[in-house]
């Protein structure tokens, strides 16, 4: 959250009296915040405008595959996000959608929150959460960070989106249970999917 300044914090800042800050502030040159006692509050950046201090941000993109042997499309998603943002921060993960410990989104959302990204290029929704999406949508539009989808949602019917959903659920799970590369997991989602 910005942080807000009283007038004789901002007039220190800015070199000038308190005084000059109430009267730029009936002139409208600086936005004032007001509380309910009626006592004004000066956001930071408008300080920093006044300064002449810009927020420098940066374009970003995030790639991310469930598992090492998906390499190649982790690789296919850079090249095509590199493409739209050549000189955009790179972030990438390999693992789980349902998994939110990755250490790409984790870096991501603390340069989203700390207002450095201004656009974020993803190949599709589901790449950077499989649920979820709404609540990082929420979070970066909050934080002045615009999501830009590629490929849209990747069209899928209400039966496959289920079970999609359903096998990247007992992924994880299994792969708690017996270990990610375990031959118990392999055999348990080989089963599920001939079931569906």
């Amino acid at each position: 959250m910005e942080r807000a300044l009283t007038p004789k914090e901002a007039a220190a800042m800015l070199g000038v009296t308190v005084h000059t800050i109430q009267v730029w502030d009936r002139q409208g040159k600086i936005r004032c915040l007001r509380l309910p006692s009626g006592r004004r509050r000066i956001p930071e950046s408008e300080v920093q405008r006044l300064l002449g201090i810009r927020e420098e941000k940066k374009e970003a993109i995030y790639a991310r595959v469930s598992s090492h042997d998906q390499k190649a499309d982790l690789e296919r998603q850079l090249e095509l996000l590199k493409q739209r943002a050549p000189s955009a921060t790179v972030y990438t993960d390999i693992k789980s959608g349902l998994n939110f410990k990755r250490k790409g989104l984790i870096q991501l959302l603390e340069d989203v929150i700390s207002k450095r990204i201004s656009k974020l290029y993803v190949t599709y929704e589901d790449r950077l959460a499989r649920f979820g999406f709404n609540l990082i949508s929420w979070l970066c539009a909050k934080y002045g960070t615009e999501i830009v989808i590629l490929n849209g949602k990747e069209y899928t019917s209400p039966h496959e989106e289920l079970t999609k959903d359903l096998i990247a659920t007992i992924t994880s799970f299994s792969a708690k249970l017996y270990g990610l590369r375990s031959h118990k997991t392999k055999r348990l989602l080989r089963t599920v999917k001939e079931t569906m």
